[in-house]
């Protein structure tokens, strides 16, 4: 498989680069990955260097806003965004979960989704999410920029594979077709 035929994703919030292992890991039956990294992005500068050591030179540091909003960035076309915006303003553990501007970081991620041309997106965080507006303002948001939002879902690792019992929110989008066709994965 050559690089052109492969699916092109992002992936912001990421850390050292754990969504990307998942995604470069599902393989083609001639053993070679489906999907290719294009660009990533993470504030945290040893997270970065880490993710950049294993999937290429392509990780950003900074703040996603700050990289939006600077007219000499630019962004790769790509096929799928992949990303979980920080969990603290949803987490049970924040006390000041209400007001905690962290809550609005899915507009940023939803940005790069439009001007990347992206035909799908996974969004992950913590099961909270799934009970808030700004889940609400997401699947509205994204719906207004043509995606149909297959319903959140609360999968746990253990279910697919991961030795932990972790329950995590997913918020799949995509711009051709139904993604409840595919989405819960079985």
């Amino acid at each position: 498989m050559n690089q052109s035929d492969k699916i092109r994703i992002i992936d912001l919030f990421s850390g050292a680069g754990g969504f990307t292992l998942g995604f470069t890991s599902l393989k083609n039956k001639e053993g070679d990955s489906i999907f290719q990294p294009v660009w990533a992005n993470d504030f945290n500068k040893d997270a970065v260097a880490t993710y950049n050591q294993n999937f290429g030179n392509h990780c950003h540091c900074g703040d996603i806003v700050d990289i939006l909003n600077d007219e000499d960035s630019s962004l790769p076309e790509t096929d799928l965004v992949i990303g979980g915006p920080p969990c603290q303003g949803f987490s049970l553990l924040n006390k000041n979960r209400e007001f905690d501007p962290r809550k609005d970081l899915w507009l940023p991620f939803m940005d790069v989704v439009e001007r990347s041309g992206a035909r799908a997106f996974v969004m992950e965080n913590v099961p909270q999410l799934l009970g808030s507006q700004q889940y609400q303002d997401i699947v509205k948001y994204a719906e207004q920029l043509g995606f149909s939002v297959a319903p959140g879902q609360k999968l746990c690792a253990a279910d697919y594979g991961v030795s932990q019992v972790r329950y995590r929110a997913f918020i799949l989008g995509v711009l051709d077709g139904d993604p409840r066709d595919v989405f819960p994965p079985k």
